[in-house]
């Protein structure tokens, strides 16, 4: 057989079965005509319309018997598998209409059994219809044997080509007919798979593009939590970067704040004067707070507005007579700048006796700014001369009695020369 699934191979299986059905209806066409013709003859008393209904009707005879002998055991067709090859089902949903075949089993059989027991009755029947039909045709009482041969003739002409075409033509239209239901069973149950797999498909593929999505927002999730760690680690990183390096200003604060007081430490001298109370601050204001909180000895609280106006204050400006000699005695200092930025300075104060005939003797008392502990010092005559070393932070005026309080001098720091900026502007 064909595959039904080939376009030419189905085109022309469809041609094959047009054919087989023009034939068909030719021939009941013919038949149909030549019995109405022969009828209509013999009701005409014509002799030919007797012979012809005879023939035809041995005709029908015959054909009859041949299709109830040609019809084919198995009207099924199996249905053709996905691979092209038979398969095990008729593909159908309803069990076929086997009546005919049955009905064909039985009469084959009987007809059969009934021409082998009744052969001789069958023979003495037919010749006594050969004689009568051979006096319907005219032919007389010897003419029995040319009109048997004519009936037997036509009544195997008939059973031959029909078993023929019933064998042939009708079993290829059957399987033609059963193939191509079962190929429209198979191509909508095809479509029915295709459909449930095609629904299967987008099930699936949305499931993907959902997990897909979920994975891209939980690679998103992860994205914003590692850069927020990383912003985060950046932080701390700065932090951490600003915490050294503030580390480091304080040590080298620290550093710069001992070598400070270490150059201090060399330069007062020891039990003399007392450094600075505190050296961290630079500004007024923070060296008044420093000083109000450095105040103990005073039992009294001062505001920063008193310490402020006190640090501003120049009190021995004017008291002390105002010149640096006087009575050939001298007043003089010497700044040296303790740091840097020249804010603090070692200031060296001397009163020494211009006059080597009247050398200077005993002590020599020492007045200095208000901001400075033991502001009033007296200071020991040393080969000549007293000699007193501080720690300032700005300029102020120094006052000096010697001679027991007869010689005043007075020296204001601002006039020396050469200053260092820091120290001059305070």
């Amino acid at each position: 057989m064909t595959d039904p699934r080939d376009p030419d191979a189905a085109s022309d299986s469809r041609r094959r079965v047009a054919a087989i059905e023009r034939t068909a209806l030719r021939l009941l066409a013919g038949l149909f005509a030549g019995i109405a013709l022969s009828a209509a003859l013999a009701v005409s008393h014509y002799v030919v319309g007797a012979v012809l209904g005879a023939v035809l009707a041995a005709l029908l005879a015959g054909a009859t018997l041949g299709f109830l002998f040609g019809i084919p055991r198995a009207l099924t067709v199996a249905l053709p598998g996905a691979d092209g090859h038979a398969g095990g089902n008729n593909g159908g949903g309803f069990t076929h209409n086997t009546n005919l075949e049955q009905i064909s089993d039985w009469l084959t059989k009987i007809v059969v059994g009934i021409g082998l027991v009744e052969a001789q009755s069958i023979g003495i029947a037919f010749q006594g219809l050969s004689r009568q039909v051979a006096l319907e045709w005219g032919l007389g009482a010897n003419g029995a044997a040319s009109a048997g041969f004519v009936l037997l003739a036509s009544l195997l002409f008939g059973f031959i080509g029909f078993y023929i075409w019933t064998r042939t033509a009708f079993v290829y239209y059957l399987e033609h007919n059963e193939t191509a239901v079962a190929g429209e069973r198979r191509d909508r149950e095809a479509a029915e798979r295709r459909a449930h797999q095609a629904e299967a498909d987008a099930a699936r593929a949305k499931e993907q593009a959902e997990q897909a999505e979920r994975d891209t927002l939980a690679e998103r999730q992860r994205k914003a939590e590692a850069e927020r760690q990383a912003l985060l680690a950046r932080e701390q990183a700065e932090q951490a970067a600003r915490q050294t390096e503030e580390a480091e200003k304080q040590t080298q604060q620290a550093q710069r704040e001992t070598d400070l007081y270490s150059r201090m430490a060399g330069y007062l001298d020891s039990g003399t004067v007392e450094p600075l109370r505190v050296l961290k601050r630079r500004d007024t204001k923070d060296w008044v707070k420093a000083l109000a909180e450095g105040s103990p000895e005073h039992h009294v609280e001062h505001s920063v507005d008193s310490l402020e106006s006190e640090w501003n204050s120049d009190p021995n400006l004017g008291r002390f007579g105002g010149a640096p000699i006087a009575r050939q005695r001298e007043l003089s200092a010497q700044v040296q700048p303790l740091d840097d930025a020249g804010s603090t300075c070692a200031v060296t104060i001397r009163v020494r006796s211009l006059d080597p005939a009247r050398p200077l003797t005993g002590t020599v008392t020492i007045h200095l700014h208000p901001t400075f502990h033991q502001m009033v010092r007296e200071v020991p005559v040393v080969d000549g001369q007293a000699e007193l070393r501080i720690v300032a932070a700005g300029v102020f005026t120094i006052g000096a009695e010697a001679d027991g309080g007869e010689t005043r001098l007075e020296l204001n720091l601002a006039t020396l020369p050469d200053l260092p900026a820091a120290f001059a502007a305070r």
